[in-house]
């Protein structure tokens, strides 16, 4: 299990997605650009990714390894976006 000590949130709001965030873990590593997404089956995130060279497709280039670890970053960066909802 991670120890994510801070998250941050960007709002956007344009179309599925709601926001962009940044976790910091062990308050030593960030991880930024983590994609909130609202999907006809709920939220889920979108981790970095950078376009390959001259090719038509994009790749992850930091990812949780387990789906624990995917679960817990989309709790822990959705619960931060309604906190922040309501302070709006």
């Amino acid at each position: 299990m991670l120890n994510i000590t801070e998250v941050r949130i960007k709002r956007i709001n344009k179309g599925d997605l709601l926001a962009a965030a940044s976790v910091c873990i062990d308050d030593c590593f960030i991880v930024r650009e983590i994609k909130l997404l609202n999907g006809k089956n709920g939220r889920y995130i979108s981790m970095p990714k950078r376009r390959i060279k001259n090719k038509e497709f994009s790749q992850e280039f930091s990812y949780p390894i387990n789906n624990d670890t995917r679960l817990q970053l989309l709790e822990e960066i959705s619960n931060k976006y309604d906190d922040n909802e309501s302070e709006d």
